[in-house]
């Protein structure tokens, strides 16, 4: 077997559609992007589904600490979220976004409705970033998401 220093890739990953994710509990994030709660009509649990359900998930995962909360843990190395340490001031600006996409880009490989993501945006807020980028899905449909990643 030949070695190589780049990751072999998988080519028969079955690809699912955005529609076929299945449920997602709609959440809504408060004006301060820090909290929220997940709605309630009348005792029932309203749900998202396709490119909103992937919009959201991509928002709640943006807001993770990698290995933070039990329920999104793996057994694998690589854990979904964005790494907050990144964001110190003292970082190279370059750095820290190049590593920040490297963190979107394998969180969405956790979501098996998104075929890639693209076309990254970057503005400085407070002690964070505003990340926005173009998720585009198995179903040739895109998703703008935008997010604010805090600094601790």
């Amino acid at each position: 077997m030949t070695q190589t220093i780049f990751p072999v890739i998988p080519t028969d990953i079955p690809a699912q559609a955005a529609a076929g994710i299945g449920r997602a509990p709609a959440f809504q994030w408060e004006e301060d992007g820090r909290s929220g709660a997940f709605q309630l009509v009348d005792g029932a649990l309203q749900e998202r589904t396709g490119v909103e359900a992937v919009k959201q998930w991509f928002e709640l995962m943006l807001r993770q600490t990698p290995g933070a909360v039990p329920v999104y843990r793996t057994d694998s190395s690589t854990q979904p979220g964005v790494d907050r340490t990144l964001l110190d001031r003292r970082m190279p600006e370059g750095w820290v976004q190049a590593e920040i996409e490297r963190n979107v880009r394998e969180t969405a490989a956790f979501c098996p409705a998104v075929r890639t993501v693209d076309s990254f945006a970057f503005t400085r807020l407070r002690r964070g970033l505003q990340v926005a980028f173009t998720a585009r899905l198995h179903t040739e449909e895109t998703v703008e998401v935008s997010a604010y990643v805090g600094g601790e």
